[in-house]
């Protein structure tokens, strides 16, 4: 389980708007960037269905966080929290969790983000997902990837409207489906059920294998909201990390071990779920590739100490 902040802060009562009847839906947005948080937000405020409450975390932005949001304040059900430390920079999971922490009893959460965009009729259309799924615990949207301008670049593969976590697994690995972060509606009972998100440092895999753990602790699996409501994934200069240094890189390398060994252990601890892939290590072995691809960014020794580890923690 990710670490907790300890306390549960309350939202600034300053930026709240009237709550919505009947609203069961926590939108959870991790705040930092200012570039695109309005289309974000203009993009709630489009919804066709307002039953929802939005949280903003502010993590101790140096940028005017708060007077966008002010800016919605009269629009959108929204608390906006400043928190008075960075914590995204060296743990970006617990920094989804604490935001996570500032929601109150609300059935749902949704974890946004501050660039990416949703189509207008996406809660209306969780809601009737719902309806049809009743015993659903984890609904997925269908991605579309924007640019900075909001353009389109690419619609990514279509999910199967239902997918149990083998299936999921085997879509991943071998390359038909793709997944972020935001794309992913969770109730809070599967979410306490699971401990939270997987953490991983740079929160590197860390979606991937919370859905996947999601999906192999509820029995209906991943549902997909059928329609044409879509979420915009932002592919941009600001959201693309330029940190290209070496004691990144081994960063990365060292989680996608980690990942590595956390697929490891769900294939062994659930062979019934995962009985088609028991014996593929096409995951188990990809930071085998990834050391070799980027062989020539590295020195002796870290290729060594990397291998090491991975031998060592495949070895469990």
């Amino acid at each position: 389980m990710i670490p907790s902040s300890g306390h549960n802060p309350q939202p600034d009562d300053s930026s709240r708007h009237q709550e919505t009847p009947g609203a069961e839906l926590a939108i959870v947005i991790p705040a930092y960037k200012p570039d695109f948080l309005r289309e974000a937000l203009r993009s709630l405020a489009a919804q066709t269905d307002h039953r929802f409450h939005i949280y903003i975390g502010d993590d101790a932005s140096p940028y005017e966080i708060k007077s966008i949001v002010d800016e919605f304040s009269s629009l959108l059900p929204i608390s906006y929290h400043r928190f008075p430390s960075n914590l995204g920079a060296h743990d970006l999971v617990a920094q989804w969790e604490r935001c996570i922490n500032l929601t109150k009893e609300e059935k749902w959460l949704w974890l946004f983000s501050d660039d990416d965009i949703l189509s207008p009729e996406c809660v209306s259309d969780f809601y009737a997902a719902v309806r049809a799924n009743p015993e659903g615990e984890l609904f997925h949207f269908n991605v579309r990837i924007i640019d900075s301008r909001g353009k389109t670049i690419s619609n990514p593969p279509l999910y199967p409207h239902r997918m149990k976590a083998g299936e999921y697994l085997e879509y991943k690995l071998r390359g038909k489906v793709i997944s972020f972060v935001v794309e992913f509606i969770f109730s809070r009972n599967l979410y306490k059920r699971v401990g939270g998100f997987q953490n991983f440092d740079l929160a590197w895999g860390a979606d991937f294998m919370t859905w996947l753990k999601m999906a192999a602790n509820n029995r209906q699996g991943i549902i997909t909201v059928p329609g044409n409501s879509r979420v915009g994934w932002r592919r941009s200069e600001v959201n693309i990390s330029p940190d290209k240094t070496r004691p990144i890189l081994l960063r990365k390398l060292n989680a996608l071990i980690e990942n590595a060994a956390f697929i490891k252990k769900e294939l062994k601890e659930k062979p019934e779920l995962y009985s088609p892939l028991k014996y593929s290590f096409r995951w188990i072995r990809f930071p085998i590739g990834e050391i070799w691809r980027n062989r020539s960014r590295l020195r002796i020794y870290d290729i060594t100490g990397l291998l090491s580890r991975y031998i060592r923690r495949m070895m469990r």
